[in-house]
């Protein structure tokens, strides 16, 4: 199957989703993801405040972590794909399987977020912290988290190795004229939203081991049942 199929595949998916017929989920689910980035960019404050890597924190938070951006993004993909037979022969099919992955990455993030919203609901409860442990441990899916993750780490590092490969970086960038021409810049600049915020890393290893390492800590420590208080997990 082509990354363009597949990232059809995606959308269909997430056009699926409830919380797009759902105002009161999609409010709550928006509340949720807040509460996500924000918790995200304190945990990894000393992370994502190094000058080199402020290109990447904003990647992560902006592109790979849903938000309205991101369904501006997939009404885009969703119009342009029908279409977009000749972006296959514009880009290397590596580099637009990694941008599928990406969207993947990001699908699954909202999903995971819309269950807690939706129990959230259910239970009649604010988006606040210790109501967000309740509904993690209720939901129970830190084995999808954990993919969550590891699917964040597989996109960078299959971003970083085309960003180093000069023949498909550069066919890459001549290809820009071409997908803007035919009306594929949404997909274009996803992918090269990626290139650019990795290329101020000396190697992206040292961004993104330190941020699963982090975040995989925190999913054991929140769905441990030998953790009495849970209070402080975010801050491992």
């Amino acid at each position: 199957m082509s990354a363009l199929s597949d990232l059809q595949q995606h959308l269909t998916h997430y056009w699926a989703l409830p919380y797009h017929e759902d105002e009161k989920l999609n409010d709550t689910l928006n509340e949720v993801q807040a509460w996500q980035r924000a918790r995200i960019q304190k945990t990894h404050a000393a992370l994502f405040e190094q000058p080199k890597n402020k290109p990447m924190a904003d990647y992560f938070v902006t592109q790979l972590y849903g938000g309205g951006e991101f369904k501006l993004l997939a009404k885009q993909l969703e119009r342009i794909l029908p279409k977009a037979k000749k972006l296959e022969r514009l880009a290397s099919e590596n580099v637009l399987q990694t941008g599928s992955m990406a969207i993947q990455a990001a699908i699954l993030a909202i999903e995971l977020d819309m269950h807690l919203a939706q129990w959230l609901i259910e239970h009649d409860l604010d988006v606040n912290e210790e109501n967000m442990l309740t509904a993690y441990n209720a939901v129970d899916e830190a084995d999808a988290r954990r993919t969550q993750i590891n699917n964040l780490k597989d996109v960078c590092y299959r971003t970083d190795k085309y960003l180093n490969s000069f023949v498909l970086r550069k066919a890459f960038s001549f290809s820009k004229g071409t997908a803007y021409k035919h009306n594929y810049q949404p997909l274009y600049d996803f992918i090269e939203a990626g290139f650019s915020a990795m290329k101020p890393l000396k190697s992206v290893s040292g961004f993104i081991e330190p941020f699963c390492e982090r975040e995989l800590k925190i999913i054991d420590r929140v769905h441990d049942a030998n953790i009495a208080d849970k209070r402080a997990v975010f801050g491992v």
